[in-house]
């Protein structure tokens, strides 16, 4: 090593970095070794050990600190989740925890069950073998009739969560400005990031009254009875209270109930018919008789647990996917984002933001348009494209109108979601939308921070079937069914000792995820898939064969079309092509798609044709 990349005491400049407890205590004995004055060193327990273990370790805890928050401390590079979430609480940012999975269903009210209005209290529960389901708030529903009835608005309007509710001891406030509250569950528990609720026992008064969650306590006044939550750096939920100020403060003596959701995670996932011959149960401890009698309305008819029994209810969709929370690549993305909205949603990317933010665990991805694009776009489409007589004659459309637009629609703001749940199965892709109960859950959420004059409309996006397929435009008409006679074929290099499967099966996973990580209104980029396929080893060529003819594509030739109406809305293509806004591609069949790859010989003809 030359002599200038050493320091005075023969070590490499950048020593420093290399040292551990270990090799510093190593390298200190070294050097009193080498000086016969000192030899306590060398006996574990003497004072002159132990000196050098506090240097050492001393050493090393600073160098941890120092690989920590080296490059941590700035907001574009941070990799540690710890480290990401301190940077944006100076921005306010409160970022999304674990969010359970949701179950849709449906209600039927028995003809035994008198006409009247009923309520369902809150946290009543489904139990289905270990996994819970839960209501989050009280539901309020109408029986008109005396004979079997379908309670089609509840099952509209409401959701039921995965989970069991479980009550957090009882807190006494100590009365400070911004008190705040950190949620000490257990290491094993899974708190639902939006389902914490708060009850306060005020100290005066000595009744119940419930506390309002809100985004942030500088948008509240001095009398809001409202609190903040954060997930903090250790994953641990804290409640901050106000100052009087910018919302009411806790009082001393003031005693707080937290009831928070507890998540099953992946295991409390459930498939169809699970809620079937199942009966709700009534949510029903002391303390929480106590504090809701206090806070219930007198005036609401809450249904009994013997009343219960006369609902039945099914669920004919699976449950959401359980989410994990946002990662430290979500929070570099959002958080400059909701900090420029300040909450308040004014443009289409900040409806877009707090949709992928909020409803995570429902929401895929997300495209927000004004009334101006929707009528260029898919309005446009429908009745040009699809030939339609009017834009409500497309069923889907009609159904969305109905059910969430108002009389005045130049105020409208259209999201199209689609679905975190996938279904692989071509034969219900046409199914793949939001049901309207998540369609008003997302509403609901937006209505408290959407611009006054603006209509929020779910809308369903329009699904595309991919395959591929290659016809002769001069002798053929474009149908659908060329798909079925058509194959993707990847020629062998004739020195490559790769096995035809493993070529088979490495292509088939690169188109695969490569239409999973798809979003709206992208391009389905065929040069990328035809590079990274031209990219494995032993792979020389592709080409698009019809099985049934001689006709041929050399490259990859997608076949892109509207499976609701194939006759009107159909392409192929063999170079990238963007879709509007609205639409959405999907593999068709990915089950049996890898027996459409072929591998073959270098050596065989593939008989080229132009078409």
């Amino acid at each position: 090593m030359a002599k200038t990349e050493l320091t005075d005491f023969t070590l490499p400049k950048d020593a420093y970095a290399t040292f551990d407890a270990v090799s510093l205590k190593a390298l200190i004995k070294e050097r009193l070794n080498a000086n016969t004055a000192f030899t306590d060193q060398n006996f574990e327990g003497s004072n002159m050990s132990a000196l050098i273990d506090v240097v050492a370790y001393s050493y090393h805890v600073l160098l941890f600190y120092l690989n920590q928050t080296a490059t941590e401390s700035m907001f574009s590079e941070a990799e540690l989740y710890e480290n990401m979430n301190r940077i944006v609480r100076t921005l306010d940012y409160k970022p999304v925890g674990y969010q359970t999975s949701v179950l849709t269903f449906q209600t039927t009210a028995a003809s035994t069950l008198p006409a009247s209005t009923y309520t369902i209290p809150r946290y009543s529960f489904f139990t289905l073998g270990n996994i819970q389901y839960c209501l989050k708030e009280d539901v309020t529903f109408t029986k008109t009739t005396a004979v079997d009835e379908v309670l089609r608005a509840m099952s509209d309007n409401h959701l039921l969560y995965q989970g069991s509710y479980i009550e957090y001891p009882i807190i006494t406030a100590i009365g400070e400005n911004f008190e705040t509250v950190t949620l000490l569950p257990g290491d094993d528990i899974i708190i639902d990031h939006f389902n914490i609720d708060v009850y306060v026992k005020n100290a005066t008064t000595e009744k119940w009254e419930q506390w309002t969650r809100t985004t942030s306590l500088f948008l509240e006044n001095s009398s809001s009875r409202t609190y903040e939550v954060r997930l903090n750096e250790n994953k641990r939920y804290e409640l901050k209270f106000g100052n009087n100020a910018t919302g009411r403060r806790l009082d001393a003596n003031d005693q707080v109930a937290i009831y928070y959701l507890a998540s099953d995670g992946k295991e409390g996932e459930v498939g169809p018919g699970s809620l079937d011959r199942y009966n709700l149960g009534l949510y029903n401890t002391v303390r929480f008789t106590e504090i809701f009698n206090q806070i219930k309305d007198p005036n609401i008819k809450y249904i009994s647990q013997s009343q219960c029994l006369l609902l039945a209810f099914i669920n004919t969709n699976v449950s959401s996917e359980y989410y994990e929370g946002e990662t430290v690549d979500d929070i570099r993305q959002r958080a400059p984002k909701v900090f420029a909205t300040q909450y308040r949603l004014v443009t289409k990317e900040d409806h877009e933001n707090y949709i992928k933010q909020t409803y995570s665990n429902i929401a895929r991805d997300v495209k927000v348009v004004n009334n101006w694009d929707y009528l260029d776009g898919h309005f446009k489409y429908n009745i040009e494209s699809l030939k339609l007589a009017s834009n409500n004659k497309e069923p889907r459309t009609l159904l969305n109108q109905v059910n969430f637009a108002d009389a005045c629609d130049f105020n409208n703001l259209y999201c199209y979601i689609v679905p975190r749940l996938e279904r692989i199965s071509s034969g219900v892709v046409r199914t793949n939308y939001l049901t309207p109960s998540q369609k008003n859950s997302i509403i609901s959420g937006l209505r408290s921070n959407k611009i006054l004059t603006t209509e929020i409309i779910v809308v369903d996006p329009v699904y595309m079937g991919i395959d591929v397929g290659v016809y002769n435009s001069s002798t053929e008409t474009l149908t659908e069914g060329i798909r079925l006679n058509t194959k993707l074929q990847l020629v062998r290099e004739s020195t490559s000792t790769r096995s035809y499967e493993s070529i088979q099966n490495a292509a088939y996973n690169i188109i695969i995820n490569y239409f999973k990580q798809f979003n709206l209104g992208q391009t389905i980029s065929i040069s990328s898939i035809v590079n990274d396929i031209l990219n494995l080893e032993g792979v020389n060529k592709i080409v698009t064969n019809r099985t049934d003819s001689t006709t041929s594509f050399e490259g990859l030739n997608l076949l892109i079309w509207n499976p609701i109406y194939p006759e009107t809305d159909i392409s192929c293509a063999g170079s990238d092509i963007t879709l509007p806004y609205y639409k959405y591609p999907y593999l068709q069949d990915p089950v049996n798609f890898l027996n459409k790859i072929e591998v073959v010989s270098e050596t065989v003809t593939t008989g080229l044709v132009e078409y």
